[in-house]
């Protein structure tokens, strides 16, 4: 019999808590007998974030993802976010903008590595509305630039450590808090 994981045992430890408080509210019973259970603690595992070789090995096959990919490194800032990137968010040697997870504002100070990359998009935008990553208008196209990054390691590797464009959020919160 394989064992339970604690957050299966958590999982089903909730529907009974559910299922016992629906049968207070219907009068079927007086007290709930899972009430006092306390749900198991889940040992978090760290997050996988990527060294100076991945790093080096992820931007010299990166191609047209080159630029997207130092942006969300040197940043910090959500994947979502920086697809929606726009010359109105640059405001100085500052990023400003509203994220869409949250809807927190956010005044981002950028490197000047990162100044020349937005520099070089936001000159070749049209309008202060106009996309800076204009690579990134369809599903398809986010999904190559996810591919592109996973194809440097293998394909057992990336699924262990959930390897995608969010591990360089977790890089960006690492190398800051070094």
């Amino acid at each position: 019999i394989p064992t339970l994981t604690p957050k299966t045992i958590n999982n089903e430890l909730s529907i009974l808590k559910r299922f016992f408080n629906f049968c207070i509210d219907m009068e079927f019973i007086e007290s709930n007998p899972f009430r006092l259970i306390k749900a198991l603690k889940i040992p978090l595992k760290e997050r996988y974030f990527f060294s100076n070789n991945d790093l080096n090995m992820i931007l010299n096959n990166a191609g047209k993802f080159k630029d997207f990919y130092v942006v969300l490194l040197n940043t910090g800032i959500r994947p979502t976010d920086c697809y929606k990137l726009a010359k109105k968010h640059l405001q100085g040697r500052y990023l400003t903008l509203r994220m869409n997870k949250t809807g927190n504002r956010l005044s981002i100070p950028l490197s000047d590595r990162v100044i020349s990359i937005l520099e070089v998009l936001s000159f070749q935008s049209r309008s202060d509305e106009s996309l800076l990553f204009k690579n990134f208008r369809s599903d398809r196209q986010k999904k190559n630039c996810v591919k592109t990054m996973q194809s440097n390691f293998t394909a057992d590797f990336v699924r262990k450590n959930n390897i995608n464009l969010h591990t360089f959020r977790h890089t960006y919160a690492h190398n800051m808090l070094n």
